[in-house]
């Protein structure tokens, strides 16, 4: 096996890096056969075409001279092709191998439907093929769709895709978690909706309902972000939800998720300085986006983007975050969530 370092020297990288796939498999193609023409080019001008013998000699030997000067660079664009070559033939091994173009297909599908069951049943049908995926991808397929979700599914569903998790010889921990904060969120709502009831008599009491109270609205909010962000990755404008959130608050726009935003500004008057969400404020210039826990290159992509889209009016976007995971590193985290919890 081969191994190689990609950085921002190789030109193809810095340009395709953040390409899908068939994009970059496209671009691959395109690279090669720009590098047979240049090739060919150079080939044609060092024939021998001069009218007379010394008008011949003299115009062969300027064409060898171009030649021989552009031949480090075609060496180059040859080595670079080649490494990107082998990297996206053994990506494509590896894709057709785990069937990862279905897996796909069906994650788009299920972050794009608006019904909470309506892809159980294919669901089920790729968790229980053997001859499709890893159990890593069945995992992250299963999580996908109980993110995705606008409403959790019945208790019956979900322990029947567990079940299949476990067939399949995934570990179902991060799921289960996933599952027990859906619930949460769940009961939360319904409580939202019944009532309070008689308040408790004493401060401690007030104290502890309040801890109670604010702890499952974490669960809530943050169940619901992410739910929203699962909807809002593949639709529209393929704008992940830090995206949205980031720009309507640059652009003093109103919004549904502006309402736990505050602003705090050092300028206004004293007791007059938050508490608005931004709104009525801006165009803002420059911001700084910090993610308290993983963040991901797609957020921070998805940011730069942001950033660069009015080459008029750009804005200037740093993104940090806790740590920077992968899909695997972050099932991994939620898997261990799922130990502590005892799910």
């Amino acid at each position: 096996s081969k191994s190689y370092d990609l950085d921002s020297a190789d030109p193809f990288w810095a340009t395709n890096c953040t390409a899908p796939f068939p994009k970059v498999a496209e671009e691959v193609e395109s690279g090669l056969q720009k590098y047979k023409a240049a090739v060919a080019e150079v080939n044609r001008q060092t024939e021998f075409s001069g009218e007379s013998e010394s008008d011949g000699l003299l115009g062969n030997t300027q064409s060898l001279v171009s030649a021989v000067n552009s031949l480090p660079e075609l060496t180059e664009r040859k080595r670079v092709i080649d490494k990107h070559t082998n990297i996206a033939t053994a990506l494509l091994r590896m894709i057709k191998t785990r069937a990862l173009d279905v897996f796909y297909q069906a994650e788009e599908e299920m972050m794009v439907s608006s019904s909470s069951g309506g892809d159980k049943a294919a669901l089920l049908s790729l968790l229980q093929d053997q001859s499709k995926g890893e159990p890593a991808d069945k995992l992250r397929l299963a999580l996908v769709y109980l993110l995705s979700c606008e409403t959790t599914p019945p208790p019956a569903d979900l322990d029947l895709i567990e079940e299949a998790l476990i067939t399949a010889g995934a570990n179902p921990a991060s799921f289960s978690y996933v599952k027990r904060m859906r619930s949460l969120a769940r009961h939360q709502h319904a409580r939202a909706g019944s009532g309070s009831g008689s308040g408790p008599s004493t401060a401690g009491a007030s104290s502890q309902s309040n801890l109670v109270d604010w702890a499952d609205k974490l669960y809530t909010t943050g169940i619901s972000a992410v739910t929203k962000g699962m909807k809002s990755l593949l639709s529209g404008g393929h704008q992940p939800l830090v995206a949205k959130v980031v720009e309507n608050l640059m652009d003093g726009k109103p919004g549904a998720e502006m309402d736990t935003y505050a602003l705090f500004d050092p300028k206004a008057a004293k007791g007059m300085g938050g508490g608005d969400g931004g709104k009525g404020r801006g165009p803002m210039k420059e911001a700084l986006v910090f993610m308290i826990g993983g963040g991901n290159y797609l957020e921070y992509h998805s940011l730069m983007e942001l950033g660069s889209r009015n080459p008029a009016a750009p804005k200037s976007i740093i993104y940090g975050s806790t740590d920077i995971l992968t899909g695997t590193q972050f099932v991994e985290q939620l898997e261990e969530l799922g130990k502590k919890m005892g799910v």
